[in-house]
């Protein structure tokens, strides 16, 4: 219930800034990202803790792009083939793929081209703290 949500995270933000600690537990780093500090663990171990923003900057190496390209599995196959690609996974209607830094668009479309891949678009992404737990839990 997205009005629950709000209300919940709303409280949250209410009690924090009285002063009151909060501790959060959840599995959905899209929640994780309304904490001022995130916690990172596997297996029981603590992985990293630090803000959110710190995390994805630090943990994730490179560059993410949302590729949008028929057929996405076609996509997928081809992708983690691609010299500078760290990571390829599905992410709804596209290919969210995390590079080294500085790798360019025009190699990805390239690519994909060769091998018949339609692309429809490649836009610059944003880490997120999914992209940081998957990095971490490796």
């Amino acid at each position: 219930d997205p009005t629950a949500r709000r209300a919940f995270w709303d409280l949250i933000y209410e009690l924090a800034e009285s002063g009151v600690t909060i501790l959060v537990t959840t599995h959905y780093m899209d929640e994780a990202e309304y904490c001022e500090r995130v916690g990172i663990m596997r297996a029981g171990k603590l992985l990293a803790m630090d803000t959110p923003s710190n995390l994805k900057r630090d943990i994730i190496p490179g560059d993410v792009w949302e590729v949008y390209a028929e057929p996405l599995q076609d996509g997928l196959a081809v992708l983690p083939e691609v010299q500078g690609v760290l990571r390829v996974g599905l992410a709804g209607d596209h290919l969210r793929t995390i590079t080294e830094k500085g790798k360019k668009k025009e190699d990805l479309l390239v690519a994909l081209r060769e091998k018949g891949v339609n692309v429809r678009d490649i836009l610059v992404g944003e880490p997120t703290l999914e992209d940081v737990f998957i990095s971490l839990a490796r």
